[in-house]
């Protein structure tokens, strides 16, 4: 199953940077906690320097994601 974010990337990268990370790998539960996250998949969006600006964690759909990112690049 492709990721939902792999369709927003597409249509949002040259707007937004995107990143990928393994919340099962050190550096992962290290943002997970940072961010405050619970569980995986988890989503959050951050300002260039690097405050929460949105998070969730969870299954979500692509349709809400993408609701989600617009708001902040348009």
């Amino acid at each position: 199953m492709e990721p939902i974010v792999n369709g927003l990337e597409r249509d949002y990268g040259a707007q937004i940077a995107f990143d990928k990370v393994d919340a099962n790998m050190e550096t992962g539960r290290m943002l997970l906690r940072h961010y405050g996250l619970r569980g995986h998949p988890s989503y959050v969006i951050v300002d260039p320097q690097g405050n929460r600006l949105w998070s969730a964690s969870g299954v979500i759909t692509q349709a809400i994601l993408q609701e989600t990112i617009a708001g902040f690049v348009n």
